[in-house]
This record gives C-alpha cells, sequence and structure tokens, in this order.
C-alpha cells in the first residue's frame, strides 16, 4: 500500500496534478473534497484528455482544464483488514489500476505495481508458463502506422510485438509509442518534400525484454520493477514468441498463491 496518499481537489487544473505526478514519481491521485474521496485521477486519464481529436486552436489549455472533467469519478475502495487476494480480485473484476485502502479513514491506495513488487519478492515456484496468456499479437518492423492500428483495433489489444525478418521479435509497440507517433501538425499545401511513411521499426519500443517459458514468475516480476515495464514477451528455447506476461497476470497468480495458503 502506497502512503503517504497524494491529494488534489477537483477544480484545481490539470496541470498542477501532472506536476505533482512528476514531482512524486507517482501515477495517480486521489481527488478529495471536503476531506472525502471523490475520483481518482490517473496518468492514462491525462493522457486520454490530452490526446484529443479536436484541432489545435479549439483545445483548452492544461491550465484551464479541471481535474473533474477529467477524474475517473466511480471511485473504488476496500477495507484496510482486507486480504491480498480480494485487493487483486477487485482490480482485476473493474479493470482498474488502484484502489483507495478506507474504513471510517483513508489509509492509503494500493495499486498494481505494489502487488507486482509484493510478489518479485515472494518464494513461489510457478512457472512462466503457467500464468502467461498465449495470445499475442505481432506485427512486422516494415509494416504502416495505418497497419499497426488495424492490427490492434482487430485483435482488442493495447500493444503489438514486433517481429524482424524470420519471425525474431525485436520491439513492442504500445498506446503511448501510438500516441507520439501521431503527434504531428496539420499538413501544409506548400510543403513539396515528399513524407515517408512512418512504419513499426519506428516507433518501437526497444530492446524488447524477454523471459523463457520455463523461467519462474517471480524472476519475471523481478524484471518488470526493474524495467519499469507492465509486460514480459515470453519465448520458447529458440526465442520464438508463445505468449505474454502483464500485470493482470502477475495479480492472477498472486491470487492462486493466497488461495493455496
Amino acid at each position: 500500500m502506497n502512503t503517504p496518499v497524494y491529494a488534489i481537489t477537483p477544480g484545481e487544473p490539470i496541470s498542477r496534478a501532472r506536476n505533482l505526478m512528476l514531482r512524486h514519481r507517482i501515477s495517480r491521485l486521489l481527488v478529495i473534497l471536503h476531506d472525502e474521496p471523490v475520483g481518482m485521477l490517473t496518468k492514462s486519464d491525462i493522457g486520454r484528455r490530452l490526446d484529443q481529436a479536436e484541432p489545435q486552436w479549439r483545445r483548452r489549455p492544461i491550465d484551464q482544464i479541471p481535474v473533474q472533467l477529467v477524474m475517473t469519478k466511480s471511485l473504488i475502495s476496500i477495507y484496510p483488514d482486507a486480504t491480498l487476494s480480494q485487493a487483486c480480485e477487485l482490480l482485476l473484476e473493474n479493470d482498474i489500476g488502484g484502489l483507495a485502502v478506507s474504513g471510517e479513514d483513508l489509509y492509503g491506495i494500493i495499486t498494481k505495481w505494489d502487488v507486482i513488487k509484493y510478489f518479485s519478492q515472494s518464494t513461489t515456484n510457478i512457472r512462466v508458463s503457467e500464468i502467461m496468456s498465449d495470445f499475442v499479437a505481432v506485427v512486422h518492423r516494415r509494416h504502416s502506422l495505418s497497419h499497426i492500428l488495424q492490427t490492434m483495433e482487430a485483435e482488442d489489444v493495447d500493444r503489438v510485438v514486433v517481429l524482424e525478418y524470420g519471425g525474431r521479435p525485436v520491439g513492442m509497440i504500445t498506446n503511448s509509442n501510438l500516441t507520439f507517433a501521431c503527434m504531428s501538425g496539420a499538413p501544409s499545401r506548400k510543403r513539396k518534400m515528399l513524407e515517408l511513411p512512418i512504419l513499426a521499426e519506428d516507433i518501437m519500443s526497444t530492446p524488447l525484454i524477454t523471459i523463457r517459458q520455463d523461467g519462474l514468475a517471480v524472476d519475471a516480476a523481478r524484471l518488470m520493477v526493474e524495467e519499469m515495464i507492465t509486460s514480459i514477451i515470453v519465448v520458447d528455447e529458440d526465442e520464438a514468441v508463445v505468449g505474454i506476461l502483464n500485470q493482470e497476470s502477475i495479480l492472477q497468480a498472486t491470487i492462486t498463491i493466497g488461495e493455496q495458503l
């Protein structure tokens, strides 16, 4: 559980919220009104608000956008005496990254990262192959941005693995990579230069962090913490992609450990 809890009020601008997150190296803030939690604001909430479809001239500067327009209002909390397995179940069921820990008072926040850090220090012998997802969406390094977007939409995923010739994995593309790739100004009619299309190799994150399918899940969790990544690609002895291990995989494994105790 994270303490102290960093908070902000609904009427404050998201520019201040962003600055607080950067200064304290946190990914979420509780939104408090009259000493009562009324919502939560995450980096993803801010990112979605800034990645608008409207023309630049219609967008409001972030110092003029109040937190209440961006925050997640359906705050989900858990009692301080609840088990870690119960917290994991709530995080998974509601597809959220953090829970407020509160009873009569607000005690803190528990996040998926807290669970992963806890799991990385455990002594369980669960193998990566037991908890990984065996479906991985892939693209080739020479595929266009349009093809990548179509693949992610068709497969309903938020990341794809980029393959080299011969099928060797060389990188990963997430929504963050795409947001950066799509940040371009309006094309000028006077521009005479020929603009080359954006390819997967232009925006992918590399080097790609991988782990063998027969490796220990705790080692994968340690890698996630050390590299500050939310997923690891699983490969076989020939370095071929066979699955992906993400935060949800670790949470599910934590529930399994709790049931075995």
